[in-house]
């Protein structure tokens, strides 16, 4: 196989990581990951105090709160997908690369960055989420309840520093030292939870557990840590790079993509696939106090475990210095060798020099594990017989684990309840985006149940940097 340079091999990375997944930020209380909303329930399905396949993966220990609306709870086709992050923040888009751009002075442009970036790495995560089936069981006459659900999920962030927008803005034509790094991490798991919670009889309090199997079908990720230097005619890239892949993503992209090929990614095939590339194991615990009848206060944590990835696990890696100071004119080569193509000529240079530091890398074929994205999660529920005020915090406990970041949040939401028609409205302040609101609705008629949930945010620099925008569609819950 030939490796690519470090650069080369993260925008390769990227490129695939963009093609083969797409998805966003977690969603609603489905997603027990930092981003998640934290029990707010707007998104699709309000069961603050009740029974539901809503509570059953972040916070099992609801189950058996509450007032006992049908025994069993089956939920159907829950369909999550989201796209956010702090690289998107539009205004400085505008300000960095639209029209504005072409007036400002480099040390504008230079400011602006700072503003953007500052010395941080911005980055844009992207998540689906496909939930075929999810149940839970309480009896009546019992002070337990059980819960299991099955879930697919795609995650995906990527991330970069300053380099990359401020060569584009500003050019090479200026001495300076321009940090180049960045990152990206992509994954897809399929799990299945089970719940049990228990209603301790002398106290209004309920104790959950969720054990989860996971496994894990594609992994890949790629860090690159480098500054270009960049004096006079001579350019300086001092670069650190690391990437790790199992699966079919490690055998078509890592085995196969070369950016020292005509076509890099013409040996791509097989990227997607249903083989168990690795399996791993979670937890989510919690407990849940009735203040009052209607008052309900809430811990869980969240995403306890973590995966090991062994089919066709790989991590490879470099360490170098680039140096460029143009190019040797050898009139013999370029008449004998290229006919006097200048083009052909140059190009020929540039790839042996690349070659001479960027193609040899360290390579180990050996198993590695990755953790989840833990959370911490407080919330309280008021709920009355027409409506339902939820507010929440997450505090992430384990930094970019699982491809979700470990930023804090505050939620609040609430849903009115028209008849069979309920409403939900929310907002959340902090993560890597800034103030996202949500609405969303629902349809119940009899024992079913239709719900339908957006979020997004209106601007992208209010009490915080970036995006976020997702929509979750729940087909049907139905009650027996």
């Amino acid at each position: 196989m030939t490796s690519n340079g470090p650069l080369k091999t993260l925008l390769c990375a990227l490129a695939v990581g963009g093609i083969v997944f797409a998805g966003g930020v977690s969603c609603a209380h489905a997603q027990a990951g930092p981003q998640g909303w934290g029990g707010s329930g707007i998104m699709a399905g309000g069961d603050g105090l009740e029974t539901s396949t809503t509570v059953l993966f972040p916070r099992p220990a609801q189950l058996a709160l509450g007032p006992r609306r049908a025994p069993l709870q089956v939920r159907v086709l829950d369909l999550q997908a989201a796209v956010g992050g702090d690289l998107l923040q539009f205004d400085h888009y505008e300000r960095t690369f639209g029209e504005q751009s072409g007036t400002l002075t480099n040390t504008e442009e230079a400011k602006v960055l700072d503003e953007w970036f500052g010395d941080e790495q911005r980055g844009v995560t992207t998540h689906t989420q496909v939930t075929p089936v999810a149940l839970t069981y309480r009896p009546v006459d019992k002070s337990w309840a059980l819960g299991v659900g099955v879930r697919a999920q795609v995650r995906s962030e990527a991330k970069i520093d300053r380099g990359v927008p401020e060569l584009f803005a500003v050019g090479a034509d200026s001495n300076r030292t321009v940090p180049l790094s960045g990152g990206q991490r992509t994954l897809s798991t399929v799990d299945l939870t089970g719940a049990f919670s228990y209603r301790l009889e002398s106290i209004p309090l309920s104790i959950g557990v969720a054990p989860r199997v996971i496994v894990g079908t594609q992994y890949a990720d790629a860090a690159l840590d480098s500054e270009v230097t960049i004096q006079d005619s001579l350019w300086t890239h001092d670069y650190t790079w690391t990437a790790r892949a199992a699966g079919g993503l490690s055998r078509a992209v890592y085995d196969e993509v070369s950016a020292f090929q005509n076509d890099p990614f013409g040996g791509i095939s097989g990227v997607g696939g249903n083989d168990v590339a690795g399996v791993g194991g979670a937890l989510n615990l919690g407990a849940s106090y009735a203040l009052q009848p209607n008052l309900l206060v809430s811990v869980h944590l969240t995403d306890l475990g973590l995966i090991r990835w062994s089919q066709d696990a790989q991590t490879i890696s470099d360490d170098d210095v680039f140096r460029f100071d143009g190019f040797e004119l050898d009139i013999d080569r370029l008449q004998n060798e290229f006919d006097g193509e200048v083009g052909e000529y140059v190009e020929h240079q540039a790839d042996s020099l690349a070659r001479a530091t960027y193609e040899a890398v360290d390579r180990e074929r050996a198993a590695f594990s990755t953790p989840l994205p833990t959370a911490l999660h407080v919330s309280s529920t008021w709920a009355t017989d027409q409506l339902t005020l939820v507010g929440s915090a997450t505090v992430g406990l384990r930094g970019t684990a699982g491809a979700a970041r470990a930023a804090s949040a505050v939620h609040l939401a609430g849903e009115y309840r028209l008849g069979p028609i309920p409403l939900r409205m929310g907002v959340q302040v902090g993560g890597a985006q800034a103030v996202t609101l949500a609405g969303g609705l629902g349809v119940r008629v009899g024992g079913y149940r239709f719900d339908l949930g957006v979020r997004g945010t209106p601007s992208t620099s209010t009490l915080g940097q970036g995006g976020h925008y997702g929509v979750r569609l729940s087909l049907a819950t139905v009650q027996f």
